[in-house]
């Protein structure tokens, strides 16, 4: 009778791994929203140099890709395996809140867009900073919530 529910225990063991990295990071530092909302707030703050300078708007965008960049380098090496959002095989719970997250960033990239629109660069930088730094808080405390539902379902 035991050995009828081997495949079962080797079919969660195989849940568990796959999930590992999804629910395994360690929560992200308090000032990494703020931070993102500071990179967003520059990078639509660079479009003011776009008419004026195309030199100055490259260089802007150059040294935010560099940021990014060196964020995402010491993401992945504090964090070893650095899940990211369309590749692997997150847990449903998860798929769902990065599904909530890419809505949430077309959401704030048209609203930022329409403030630009209607009040100019200096409003969306505005804009784009809380925007990004409450969505950002937010998308953090679901991700833990449903990374806690996934660790209680494969414990």
């Amino acid at each position: 009778m035991e050995s009828s529910l081997e495949p079962f225990k080797r079919i969660r063991e195989l849940e568990r791994g796959e999930a590992a990295p999804y629910i395994r990071m360690p929560p992200s530092p308090w000032w990494v929203p703020p931070l993102f909302g500071v990179w967003f707030a520059a990078y639509v703050g660079a479009f003011a140099f776009w008419s004026e300078s195309d030199l100055a708007f490259v260089l802007a965008m150059i040294a935010l890709s560099a940021g990014v960049g060196a964020f995402v380098g010491w993401s992945a090496r504090r964090y070893d395996a650095f899940p990211m959002p369309g590749r692997g095989t997150p847990p449903p719970e998860i798929r769902r809140e990065y599904r909530a997250y890419a809505i949430g960033a077309v959401g704030i990239a048209v609203l930022v867009a329409g403030v630009m629109w209607l009040a100019g660069v200096p409003a969306a930088s505005g804009a784009a900073f809380a925007l990004v730094t409450v969505g950002l808080w937010l998308f953090q405390a679901r991700y833990e919530r449903a990374a806690a539902v996934v660790r209680e379902r494969l414990p």
